[in-house]
């Protein structure tokens, strides 16, 4: 399969990089390259590639709503996301649809994989750290102490923080404590994720 790909990062080496590895992938032609968010959306528009890698920190904005942006307005597009090899950029990955996340230290070959699964697959996510980043938010999600095992049970139901410390009997700053404790350990940022990863894990 023929890959048009189009390349979102700041950083003038980073695109000269992509410029010279894609040269020796004869499958893969470069379409073009943004620097930005809105060059990135007019670019992804006017040349219509298969594939798009994005940087999560851009000059103008944030990649990963950038990305998000893409997976919105061209659900058949391959995503490529690529940043810092942090557990939570792969999760955010992965719960916005996208089809990869590469960490910046990732070689050139598994960049290039990437872009390729991506055209082929891209609903399909892959991640070269995924597997690990998933044991270790099991692992951190085993550690919860049982009252916030009952918290997480009661967010479940849809209670308001302030129900849940009416009916725990505490105070609703010390259930707000519970919960920024729960989010951490289960590695998300709101009770709809920490409910995808509880269920994911069976704690709920």
């Amino acid at each position: 399969m023929s890959v048009r790909l189009v390349t979102v990062d700041s950083v003038t080496l980073v695109r000269l990089g992509y410029a010279a590895a894609v040269s020796a992938y004869p499958d893969i032609t470069l379409a073009g390259q943004a620097t930005g968010v809105s060059e990135a959306l007019e670019l992804v528009r006017t040349l219509e590639p298969n594939v798009v890698t994005v940087d999560t920190q851009l000059a103008d904005g944030d990649g990963v709503q950038l990305a998000v942006k893409l997976r919105a307005e061209f659900p058949h597009l391959g995503i490529v996301l690529t940043g810092p090899g942090e557990d939570e950029l792969i999760f955010r990955a992965l719960e916005t649809g996208l089809s990869a996340f590469l960490p910046r230290t990732a070689t050139v070959e598994l960049l290039m994989s990437a872009v390729r699964h991506a055209a082929v697959a891209p609903a399909s996510f892959t991640a070269p750290n995924l597997a690990a980043a998933l044991a270790r938010r099991r692992a951190r999600a085993a550690a919860l102490s049982p009252r916030e095992e009952e918290i997480l049970r009661h967010l479940n139901t849809g209670s308001s923080l302030a129900s849940i410390a009416g009916q725990l009997r505490l105070t609703e700053s010390t259930v707000r404590t519970y919960v920024a404790r729960l989010y951490d350990k289960l590695g998300v940022h709101n009770r709809a994720q920490a409910l995808i990863v509880a269920a994911q894990h069976d704690l709920i």
